[in-house]
């Protein structure tokens, strides 16, 4: 019986050869998990010492430069090569509008609920959740262009046979 590892590398395998475009989402989600982690570590350390709005500005920042460079390596590996620095800000640009929704969630649930007031990390994965879809749309329109595998990864996953 093999680890439980293997056996989730094996099906990501066979999900990246099915839907390729999902497998990436995928991937995106993983390191934006991971980002969630970062973004509250540096939330809780910048909020002992700063105002929550700054704190959230800090987490937001931290999580937003180590998702960059772990979805630059891990999910849009195949993009096509671009300077690191005008990927990096490409990346800081096309997330700032998940960045702004994250923020305003969590200021919002601050100022409206004393729970979140008084534990300011709990608004983290919210606001994340709120912000991904538009960062992960952007990353990959925009940011981490592959060439024309994009449409042909699009045709194949469409529920409409091919004509």
């Amino acid at each position: 019986m093999g680890s439980p590892i293997a056996a989730l590398v094996e099906r990501l395998r066979v999900l990246e050869s099915a839907f390729p475009e999902v497998a990436r989402f995928v991937r995106f989600g993983f390191v934006g998990a991971s980002g969630v982690l970062v973004d509250a570590a540096a939330t809780h350390l910048a909020g002992q010492s700063t105002h929550p709005d700054a704190a959230f500005v800090i987490g937001i920042v931290t999580a937003m430069t180590w998702n960059f460079f772990w979805n630059r390596r891990l999910t849009f590996a195949d993009a096509v090569p671009s300077p690191v620095w005008r990927q990096y800000l490409g990346f800081c640009a096309s997330c700032s509008l998940g960045g702004v929704i994250s923020f305003t969630a969590r200021t919002l649930l601050r100022r409206l609920s004393p729970l979140f007031a008084n534990h300011i990390v709990l608004t983290v994965p919210i606001g994340v959740v709120a912000g991904m879809m538009f960062n992960y749309l952007l990353c990959r329109r925009w940011v981490f262009r592959t060439t024309d595998r994009d449409e042909a990864s699009v045709s194949r996953e469409s529920n409409t046979p091919p004509r």
